[in-house]
C-alpha cells in the first residue's frame, strides 16, 4: 500500500495553525469567551494582581460562576459551565466561595502544580463556604496555605447536597483552626463522598485537618460516608487528621502518615480520632490498608477511638520509632480503644502497648490480631502487650491468630 507524503503545501498549512494556536494561547486571559460552552476563567480576568490581595476577585469570579450554570440534561441540579486556572499565588483575606441558595454541581479547580499554584490565607474565616449548595467539585494541582491560626479551609454544612468533592495532588501548610470540615443541622445530612488522592498535609491544626460532625447538639449524622484517602502524605505537625465526630465509612490505603512535632500544650495529636459522640451504631467503619506511621512523640496517637462498628489496620507498622526508650514505657499506648466492638489487625508491626476500656458489657465484641509482630522485645507477650481496664475488663476477650511472637 503506497505512504502518503504530505506536501509542501501541507506542511505549511500545519505549521500556520499551529502557530496560531500557540499565539491563542500565550495570553489566556486575553482568550475570547465562547457564549455557550465550558471556558476557562482565571482570577487575573477579575483583577487578581501578583502580591495583591485578590479575595474581591476570586468573589466576582465566584459571582460569574454562579450566573453561568446550565440545566443538567438528565437531572434537576443545574451544572457549571467553567474550569477555574489557577497559575500563580494568590493572597487572599476572607472567603472566595460564599453561601447562596440553590443547588449546583461539577465546579474544577486546577492548578499547575504544588506550590506553582497556590492560595495563601490571611484572614481568620473559612477560605470556601459550602452551605448545601455544591457537589461533584474538583481540585487537581494547587497548595492552600494559611498564615492566620484562625481560618479554616472549608465549611461544609448540608442537609443532602455538598458531596462528591474530590482532591488529587493537593497541599495544605500553614497554620489552621480546621482544615475541611462538614457540619449541618438534620439527620439528613450528606457531605458525603470525599476523596484525597496523592495529596500533602503539613502545618498546624487546633482541631483537626478533616473534622467530620463539627456540632454535638446535632444527635445523628451517620450519612456522613465514603471517605477514600490514597497514597497521601499526612505529615502535620500537630492536630488530629481525622476526626470523625459521628461516625462514618472511611478508607485509608497508602501514603507516609507523620506527626513532626507535638501540640504545645502537650495533648496529643491523633491519626484518628473517633469519639463516643451521639449517633447512631450503623454507620462505623475504618479500613486501614499499608500505611506507615510515625508519631514521634510519646503524646501523639495513631488511633484514639470509642466507635461500636468496625475498625481494622491490614498490613500497617508504627515501628519507625522503636528505637526511642519511650517505646518500652507502661505508658506508651498510640492504640486505645473505649468499649470497641469490632477491631482487627492483620500482618501489622506494633509497637508500645494497645489500650482496651471496657465500662459496659460487651456486645458482639470481637478482637483479632492476626500474624501481628511487636517490634520491642519486652512487648511479646499478652500480659506486657495488653492494657484491658474498666469495670467489664473482664469481659473483654482478645483472639491471637498465627502470632509472629508465638502469643496465643
Amino acid at each position: 500500500m503506497p505512504v502518503e507524503v504530505p506536501s509542501a503545501s501541507d506542511v505549511d498549512a500545519i505549521d500556520a495553525r499551529t502557530k496560531a494556536l500557540e499565539s491563542a494561547f500565550d495570553d489566556l486571559s486575553k482568550r475570547p469567551v465562547p457564549s455557550a460552552a465550558t471556558y476557562i476563567v482565571r482570577p487575573e480576568d477579575y483583577g487578581a494582581k501578583p502580591g495583591k490581595d485578590a479575595t474581591a476577585a476570586f468573589q466576582a469570579l465566584m459571582d460569574d460562576v454562579d450566573k453561568r450554570l446550565t440545566p443538567d440534561a438528565g437531572g434537576s441540579v443545574p451544572v457549571a459551565t467553567v474550569t477555574v486556572l489557577l497559575t500563580g499565588v494568590y493572597n487572599v483575606s476572607g472567603s472566595i466561595m460564599r453561601p447562596k441558595s440553590g443547588r449546583a454541581q461539577g465546579l474544577t479547580f486546577r492548578g499547575m502544580g504544588k506550590r506553582s499554584s497556590e492560595i495563601v490565607m490571611t484572614g481568620a474565616l473559612p477560605l470556601f463556604v459550602n452551605q448545601d449548595r455544591w457537589m461533584g467539585v474538583r481540585f487537581y494541582d494547587v497548595s492552600f496555605r494559611s498564615t492566620n491560626s484562625g481560618a479554616s479551609f472549608l465549611y461544609s454544612s448540608s442537609t443532602g447536597a455538598c458531596q462528591d468533592w474530590n482532591f488529587t495532588n493537593c497541599e495544605w501548610r500553614g497554620s489552621w483552626k480546621y482544615g475541611v470540615g462538614l457540619d449541618g443541622p438534620q439527620t439528613s445530612n450528606c457531605n458525603s463522598e470525599f476523596v484525597f488522592t496523592t495529596c500533602t498535609v503539613t502545618g498546624s491544626y487546633e482541631t483537626a485537618w478533616f473534622w467530620s460532625g463539627m456540632t454535638p447538639a446535632n444527635a445523628q449524622q451517620d450519612q456522613f460516608l465514603n471517605y477514600s484517602f490514597r497514597d497521601c502524605k499526612m505529615e502535620p505537625s500537630y492536630g488530629d487528621v481525622l476526626r470523625f465526630d459521628k461516625g462514618g465509612s472511611i478508607n485509608v490505603s497508602g501514603g507516609s502518615w507523620i506527626f513532626t512535632g507535638k501540640r504545645p500544650d502537650g495533648s496529643p495529636s491523633r491519626f484518628f480520632y473517633l469519639p463516643a459522640g451521639s449517633h447512631f451504631d450503623s454507620v462505623q467503619s475504618l479500613t486501614v490498608t499499608g500505611v506507615r506511621f510515625e508519631p514521634r512523640d510519646a503524646a501523639n496517637m495513631v488511633i484514639d477511638s470509642a466507635w461500636k462498628g468496625m475498625v481494622q489496620f491490614i498490613g500497617c507498622m508504627d515501628d519507625a520509632w522503636a528505637f526511642k526508650p519511650y517505646s518500652a514505657g507502661d505508658a506508651y499506648a498510640p492504640h486505645r480503644y473505649t468499649n470497641p466492638s469490632g477491631v482487627r489487625y492483620q500482618g501489622c508491626a506494633l509497637t508500645g502497648r494497645h489500650s482496651y476500656v471496657q465500662s459496659e458489657a460487651p456486645s458482639r465484641q470481637s478482637i483479632v490480631y492476626d500474624q501481628c509482630a511487636r517490634t520491642v522485645a519486652t512487648r511479646r507477650t499478652k500480659a506486657a502487650f495488653l492494657t484491658v481496664t474498666g469495670s467489664k475488663a473482664s469481659a473483654v476477650k482478645v483472639v491471637h491468630r498465627d502470632d509472629r511472637d508465638g502469643i496465643v
